[in-house]
C-alpha cells in the first residue's frame, strides 16, 4: 500500500481523526526515529498503534513479457498467442499414480515460450479448449529450465 492509501485507511477506520491529525501523528513518529522512518513506515506504525489493519506484505504479480521471463520466477502471468498445441500425454509417476502433461508454444511481440500444463490443467489443451491462434493469459505459473535448457512456464 502506498503512503496515501494508508492515510486514507486510517481516516476511514478512525472517523474521529482528521487528516491533519493523522499527518501530525505520522510526523511525530518520524521524529522519534530521528529520520530513519520513511513516510510509509511511519504511517504503518501509526496505523498499527491505532488498531487499523494495513497489510505489511502484498504479493507482487505483474504481467511480464516473454523476453523478461527468467528461471526461478514464481506466480508469473504471461499473455501470448498460441502458436502450437501439442497432444496431452499420460504417464505413470514413480509412486504409481497416473499423471497428465500437455505442452503449448505461445508467443508475444518479444519472443516465444513453452507452457507446460499438468494434470487437471491439461483439460484446457484437450478438445474444445485452447486452440492455435488464440490469445491466452497464463496465470500463477512458475518458470524453470526444460531438459533442453530452454525456459518453460509450468502450471498445475
Amino acid at each position: 500500500m502506498s503512503f496515501e492509501e494508508i492515510v486514507q485507511r486510517i481516516i476511514s477506520s478512525k472517523q474521529d481523526l482528521t487528516r491533519d491529525k493523522v499527518l501530525e501523528m505520522i510526523e511525530d513518529k518520524k521524529k522519534t526515529a530521528e529520520g530513519y522512518f520513511t513516510n510509509e513506515v511511519a504511517a504503518r506504525l501509526v496505523a498499527l498503534e491505532l488498531g487499523v489493519e494495513v497489510p505489511w506484505w502484498e504479493p507482487f504479480r505483474a504481467d511480464v513479457s516473454i523476453k523478461d521471463v527468467v528461471s526461478g520466477l514464481n506466480n508469473v502471468t504471461v499473455m501470448g498467442r498460441v502458436i502450437r498445441v501439442y497432444p496431452v500425454k499420460t504417464f505413470t509417476r514413480q509412486n504409481g499414480t497416473e499423471g497428465k502433461v500437455a505442452r503449448l508454444l505461445i508467443a508475444d511481440k518479444t519472443g516465444t515460450l513453452r507452457v507446460v500444463l499438468w494434470d487437471e490443467k491439461t483439460s484446457l489443451a484437450e478438445s474444445d479448449g485452447i486452440e492455435q491462434g488464440q490469445i491466452i493469459k497464463v496465470s500463477h505459473g512458475y518458470v524453470r529450465e526444460g531438459l533442453d535448457g530452454k525456459l518453460e512456464l509450468h502450471v498445475g
